[in-house]
């Protein structure tokens, strides 16, 4: 049977912790993505808090992509491109508003991701371990077959995102079925690569 394991070396106040959890499952679900450089640019106009123009060079968006846009101190994931126009891209708005952080001031330095999708189904019942990691600053998006937002979070490059059953921690997905996860990398300096692996209970 499958086995996943989480170690964690931590040092706090001096102290150094070791700890290391296991579980095991019947079933197993893994992904390796490589994610795109996002595009640099700035939000020219800010026509409300889920709407905006982004100039953006060298991008190759078009209208109805998804994209994640990110600046120094949020993201605002989801919005779908509504209109192009050489380097200047309208998104969001009654058409594909989004969702996390509303959309800075003008004028702000931007990184715009587009969303990749991946793949994936499973009940969040059913998990018994999962994690995800990117190698840059990204967001990831666990959505049901409605295409409604199950768990959503921002990713630091590098630092994981984590659950396990039994350590008190209520489950994150549970009572939704994963239909699809959509991925951004929020980075214009280079690719990234996104992991995501899971173990789960399929005989529950």
């Amino acid at each position: 049977m499958p086995t996943g394991t989480i170690n964690v070396a931590a040092s706090i106040a001096g102290l150094s912790i070791q700890t290391t959890r296991t579980r095991t499952a019947s079933g197993q679900i893994s992904h390796e993505v490589s994610l795109p450089a996002a595009t640099a640019g700035t939000l020219a106009t800010r026509t409300g808090d889920d709407e905006g123009v982004f100039t953006l060079a060298g991008h190759d968006l078009l209208v109805n992509d998804v994209i994640d846009v990110y600046w120094a101190s949020g993201v605002r994931y989801g919005m779908k491109v509504t209109a192009v126009s050489g380097n200047d891209v309208t998104a969001g708005g009654i058409s594909g508003p989004g969702a996390g952080d509303v959309l800075p001031a003008v004028d702000t330095a931007v990184a715009v991701g587009q969303q990749v999708e991946v793949d994936t189904d499973f009940d969040g019942d059913k998990i018994e371990m999962i994690m995800i990691a990117s190698t840059r600053r990204g967001h990831f998006d666990f959505q049901n077959s409605g295409g409604s937002s199950l768990e959503a979070q921002e990713l630091r490059a590098g630092e994981q995102w984590e659950w396990c059953s039994g350590v008190g921690i209520t489950n994150p997905l549970a009572s939704g079925v994963v239909d699809v996860l959509m991925v951004s990398n929020g980075d214009s300096s280079g690719a990234a690569t996104l992991k995501m692996a899971l173990i789960y209970n399929s005989d529950q």
